[in-house]
């Protein structure tokens, strides 16, 4: 699949100032900016998995499973409330069955996605119900960012996770489908140079200001994303891991035009995982 891919560019600017992005309206704020980095437009081929058993969490940093979810699906997309923490225990269940090496598994956080007819020349932003496919390569947090949001999520129990060893894990189905409307495409980590293509951005919101990583393009990189996938199946993926030493994906939703399925609607949850 020819599409493009929205990295971060090597901008002047990044020499004297740490990336960073403002989730909330500053227009009234005189002199105040949204972001201060550069998109990096880059045309890319996005080659569909063959075999997705050779694919691993801690050699490429993404893997796939099946599992079948007894909850209602679509209707996360009107309930959510309702029923997170019902589809969090579901997933934290999936996981200790095929990931024995983890402890102990906490989910935080359930955000679910959906292409709207006008996206990406239109792009609503965040509301309630959902967000739209997130466009821009990233890791949801960098290895400075792993403590900020266990802090956050998980106030009063610095004690509990203090010097343990831990990965932050997003689960990530489509909640229609089978749809290849704006796949989820990964990236191979072992195509990365993390010295050189990895830069960190503090992400501003409105109750929380967290450490997430962006890529700078870089031709060695491979891209792959799962052809003709349902809401059986699973892709897991790690943002990022407590010693900063072990594999994770960076990702983004990517156009592609050639797509004959609906449109995307798409459920993740991110998790820690505790060795």
């Amino acid at each position: 699949m020819e599409t493009y891919m929205r990295y971060t560019a090597k901008s002047s600017v990044l020499n004297a100032e740490k990336a960073f992005n403002i989730d909330f309206p500053v227009d009234h704020v005189e002199e105040a900016r949204q972001t201060n980095i550069v998109p990096d437009i880059q045309r890319v081929t996005v080659n569909p998995v063959t075999d997705p058993h050779h694919w691993t969490l801690d050699v490429h940093g993404f893997c796939t499973l099946q599992a079948k979810s007894h909850l209602d699906l679509q209707g996360v997309f009107t309930r959510k409330e309702e029923m997170q923490k019902a589809y969090w225990y579901e997933t934290e269940a999936i996981l200790h069955q095929h990931f024995p090496q983890y402890s102990r598994i906490e989910a935080f956080d359930l955000t679910v996605r959906k292409r709207d007819e006008e996206f990406p020349n239109l792009v609503m932003g965040y509301r309630d119900e959902y967000e739209p496919p997130s466009t821009t390569v990233h890791c949801d947090y960098s290895q400075a960012g792993g403590p900020k949001i266990l802090k956050h999520c998980f106030p009063g129990q610095d004690d509990y996770w203090k010097d343990k060893k831990f990965d932050l894990i997003n689960v990530w189905r489509l909640a229609n489908g089978p749809t290849d409307d704006w796949p989820l495409a990964l990236c191979d980590y072992t195509t990365i140079d993390v010295n050189n293509d990895v830069l960190a951005i503090d992400n501003i919101r409105r109750d929380v200001i967290d450490e997430a990583s962006l890529l700078h393009f870089n031709e060695a990189h491979k891209w792959y994303y799962f052809k003709d996938i349902g809401v059986d199946d699973l892709i897991v993926f790690r943002n990022s891991d407590s010693e900063g030493k072990r594999a994770r994906a960076f990702h983004a939703a990517v156009a592609n035009p050639k797509s004959t399925g609906p449109s995307r609607e798409s459920i993740e949850v991110r998790l820690v995982a505790f060795y």
